[in-house]
């Protein structure tokens, strides 16, 4: 007897080959049979004639950490056919935390990702494991793979200190990423072009990429800049992970701003060598023009590595400040600012804690700066100021030619670098980018049945079984028996994303059940209230 059976989809298993019809038996949460006119009496049959049945989507880059302790539905990617996520990306992890640096931490978390109350990190957890073991007794809506974040980690051996690690600290470094991978981390991340990875040196992952190695995990990274310096930035992943040895997956591949338009030949000449020299390469992407960050990114590094109360203290005042602004002019005439990739008009407010700046969500800081009649960097600075310098934004800087070129390269995975949320409570607010809740079916709809940039086959295998040879999931990723149940079935006639910049804040389309392990959380497009999710490793 069967738990669930599936009749009459259309399955494509993942694996990239063709689509044929035929019913598919679930037991103990486990695939058990794939075979057509299935007739065993089983608790429940869902007949999807005229459906795909494919394997749940594995989000690769994902920051749902951020969100899944206030919601732990994670109703915007379920409700996109996502069944696991790996999180901790952008060198932003929730552990490991260190008493000694904990404000440090806090600092870190809260104005880089948003982690809701800063008094409340470092109450539950401090270790990995003791972090993995609080995820593991809550009810979570899907799979999670925590990665360490490598800002965390420098966090809880040094601080914010700018300078390189003493031999003690990097030794120590070394240390704390072991540990945290023997206790369940999938790998470690950067966001190179964040505080504190920033001040990373290239010799300190390499010896970080080292203990991944010889751990078997992966290195994820957000490399130190996708525009004025994206070239020499892929070259210093690709160093990375070459004098490693290490596995690298360069995060939200992109070509941003105007000058790099077009340079597709170029960008996968150096992937394309990199990976015939030996090199263990991939690479993810999100189906979008613009990317999401933070307001931060347009000051100065030195404004804000000490973290938001010197951040503010510097910006307010009058001096200080007009220090700021003339460095930041002498960088836009030089070309190396993040004004040169996208000027004003091209930066939206997504997120804002305050209510004073409520108002300015949803529209370009240009507009609300002739809305208030005050100078754009005026009102920048003063924006950081009200907000503790943590304002979100999406910068519209990219090539939609170049995001589907990049798509179509067989290596390239889907992902969404986006957080779950939700249409209601705490996590539908502000404007966020509507990759949190769109990604997956805009590849679907969009890309697929509208503009025909690769077949079905091609599009859910970037999906599944892609990411999942990667994140080394041996029983997820492809429809075969004994893989474990996590199941997608979407109508490729319909399926799409919703949300636009304009109005974020709409689940997908067309996605009619979602399974996790066998049971049913999303079933006619409604979440079920069941919770399956775990912590994979």
């Amino acid at each position: 007897m069967f738990d669930l059976i599936i009749k009459n989809g259309t399955i494509i298993d993942g694996s990239g080959s063709p689509a044929f019809i035929s019913d598919i038996g679930v037991k103990d949460g486990k695939i058990e049979v794939i075979q057509p006119s299935l007739s065993s009496s089983c608790k429940t049959e869902l007949d999807v004639v005229g459906k795909v049945i494919c394997p749940g989507f594995i989000d690769i880059h994902s920051h749902t950490d951020a969100t899944i302790l206030q919601n732990p539905k994670a109703e915007s990617k379920i409700r996109q056919g996502i069944t696991t996520e790996i999180v901790g990306n952008c060198g932003m992890s929730a552990a490991p935390l260190s008493v000694s640096f904990l404000p440090e931490i806090r600092d870190h978390l809260t104005v880089n990702a948003d982690f809701g109350n800063p008094a409340d990190i470092g109450k539950l957890w401090s270790s990995f494991e003791e972090y993995i073991k609080y995820l593991n007794e809550l009810p979570l809506g899907v799979n999670l793979m925590p990665l360490v974040g490598y800002g965390t980690l420098r966090s809880a051996v040094m601080g914010l200190n700018s300078g390189p690690p003493t031999p003690y600290e990097m030794r120590a470094m070394e240390y704390l990423l072991e540990k945290s991978l023997l206790e369940g981390a999938c790998g470690m991340s950067t966001g190179l072009e964040y505080i504190p990875d920033a001040h990373a040196r290239t010799i300190e992952l390499i010896k970080l990429g080292r203990v991944l190695e010889r751990n078997g995990k992966l290195y994820t990274s957000h490399i130190r800049g996708e525009s004025q310096a994206l070239f020499t930035s892929i070259d210093e992943a690709i160093r990375t992970s070459e004098l490693s040895g290490c596995q690298l997956e360069i995060s939200h591949l992109k070509l941003g701003g105007m000058f790099n338009w077009g340079k597709t030949d170029k960008l996968f000449s150096v992937l394309e060598g990199a990976i015939t020299r030996g090199v263990r390469l991939s690479w993810d992407q999100y189906p979008y023009v613009a990317w999401g960050t933070g307001l931060a990114d347009y000051i100065p590094a030195w404004v804000r590595q000490d973290g938001y109360q010197k951040l503010i203290e510097h910006l307010s005042n009058k001096a200080t400040r007009e220090k700021i602004r003339k460095e930041i002019g002498t960088e836009i005439q030089s070309g190396n600012h993040a004004y040169n990739t996208a000027p004003w008009e091209n930066v939206q407010i997504a997120m804002v804690q305050s209510d004073v700046f409520k108002f300015a969500e949803g529209k370009r800081v240009s507009t609300i700066a002739e809305q208030l009649d005050v100078d754009a960097l005026d009102l920048v600075f003063d924006l950081l100021i009200a907000e503790k310098g943590s304002v979100s934004t999406l910068v519209f800087c990219m090539a939609e030619d170049d995001v589907r070129t990049i798509m179509k390269h067989p290596r390239t995975i889907i992902a969404s670098d986006g957080r779950a949320v939700a249409d209601y409570g705490e996590l539908h607010k502000g404007s966020p980018h509507p990759r949190y809740y769109g990604t997956f079916p805009r590849v679907l709809g969009k890309y697929v049945r509208e503009e025909k940039v690769f077949s079905l086959e091609t599009a859910i295998k970037k999906m599944t079984s892609m990411p999942a040879e990667i994140m080394g999931l041996k029983t997820r990723g492809t429809l075969a028996p004994k893989m474990v149940a996590d199941i997608t079935v979407f109508d490729p006639d319909t399926v799409s994303d919703m949300a636009t910049f304009e109005n974020p804040h709409q689940y997908a389309k067309g996605i009619d059940y979602v399974m996790v392990a066998g049971e049913v959380i999303i079933d006619h497009g409604r979440h079920s209230n069941k919770m399956k999710g775990n912590i994979l490793q």
